[in-house]
């Protein structure tokens, strides 16, 4: 072989190794960025609102309530504070219920009391009572922050999530509906602070319960009187 033969056969070689270093590289890339597109998904956002919620010790918040359970139709908003673990007390200002009030300090039991004219009397009752809960049965002690959480962690569907302005959709599926009180979808939204401004159910097409939070306070000074009834 001739000496610009060689020169021409290294040429190649070495044209040859850097089209597969780029290969390699491209490949790389191409993995980095759907490595990246799956850690940003709903696991990441899942993480954050775990993070924000690890971080606080309180909060208060107004809240609005919209549930449906066949032709029933519930609407009301509320008060509320909660202090970690458990402490927490809910006033309905406005809709069904109106004046109502109850404090939970964790375990099978609250304390509250009627709206109207009975507002005086006050009642221990079991969280579950159906004069402590929603229309869809939702308690006292599902209504903070990290019930929620853990309740879309235990889902073991899909989830997926979305950039929705400053904040993030995150949406389960249900693999199992009876598990769930006929539930087949759920969704968080979370605002920029990493917590829920939004939680919705739906069965099938139905939006069966809408909740948003509002005029959210992170670790207010609160004492035990703020829990009197």
């Amino acid at each position: 072989m001739t000496r610009r033969a060689l020169r021409l056969s290294a040429s190649g070689g070495v044209l040859a190794l850097a089209a597969i270093c780029a290969a390699l590289a491209g490949t790389a890339a191409a993995s980095g960025a759907a490595s990246a597109a799956s850690v940003s998904s709903g696991e990441t956002a899942l993480a954050k609102f775990t993070t924000a919620w690890d971080k606080l010790s309180s909060y208060t918040c107004s809240l609005s309530a919209h549930e449906v359970l066949g032709t029933r139709v519930q609407d009301r908003t509320y008060t509320f504070i909660f202090r970690k673990p458990y402490d927490t007390k809910m006033d309905i200002t406005g809709g069904d219920g109106k004046g109502g009030a109850a404090v939970w300090h964790g375990g099978d039991t609250l304390r509250g009391h009627q709206g109207g004219f009975i507002s005086f009397v006050k009642l221990n009752l079991n969280i579950h009572d159906s004069r402590a809960t929603s229309i869809r049965g939702t308690t006292i002690a599902q209504a903070n922050y990290g019930s929620i959480l853990d309740h879309v962690k235990s889902l073991k569907g899909t989830v997926e999530a979305s950039a929705l302005g400053n904040g993030t959709q995150i949406d389960f599926s249900v693999p199992d509906p009876s598990s769930d009180e006929s539930v087949t979808k759920e969704r968080v939204v979370l605002a920029s602070n990493g917590l829920p401004s939004e939680y919705d159910q739906w069965e099938g097409d139905t939006l069966v319960r809408h909740v948003v939070y509002t005029d959210v306070v992170i670790d207010p000074t609160l004492t035990d009187s703020s829990f009197n009834l």
